[in-house]
């Protein structure tokens, strides 16, 4: 009786290491199909993996997915609201600004995330850049009244 348990088990866990063994080269496969059918995507079409880094981008400021959609495809899209910087690690507010993907002016196979046609680094740097200036803008200290002379 134990000698047919312990058989039973050991076939089990063939069939079970057999099962695992055919999944892993099963997904292998579809790994490597998914990896060629990106590199094709890639060669035929030049914006491919551009658009899929401004998804991504797009995600990293903040937007939502039918809003990362939208301007995906190219079409502009009016916003207000908070943005996230990954370089200043801080959001920044924004009222109605139009947003936009279009080619980078300084590189042309890039594209770049442009709101009210700026890039949006550049307009990320504006900001910080506002924000410091009010920080250290020191603060005039009142001047004392000498009283009134007589």
């Amino acid at each position: 009786m134990q000698a047919d348990h312990s058989r039973e088990i050991r076939e089990m866990q063939q069939k079970h290491s057999r099962e695992i063994t055919d999944k892993d080269t099963r997904h292998k496969q579809e790994i490597s199909f998914l990896k060629t059918v990106i590199a094709k995507a890639a060669a035929w079409f030049p914006y491919f993996r551009e658009m899929l880094r401004i998804e991504n981008l797009c995600r990293l400021v903040g937007f939502d997915e039918r809003q990362t959609a939208t301007l995906v495809k190219g079409k502009p899209l009016e916003y207000a609201g908070e943005l996230y910087s990954e370089e200043h690690g801080r959001k920044f507010t924004t009222e109605k600004a139009g947003f936009q993907v279009v080619k980078d002016p300084t590189d042309g196979t890039r594209l770049v995330l442009a709101i009210d046609r700026k890039p949006i680094a550049e307009w990320f740097k504006e900001q910080f850049d506002k924000l410091r200036q009010n920080i250290r803008r020191p603060i005039q200290p009142q001047r004392k009244s000498r009283g009134m002379k007589i």
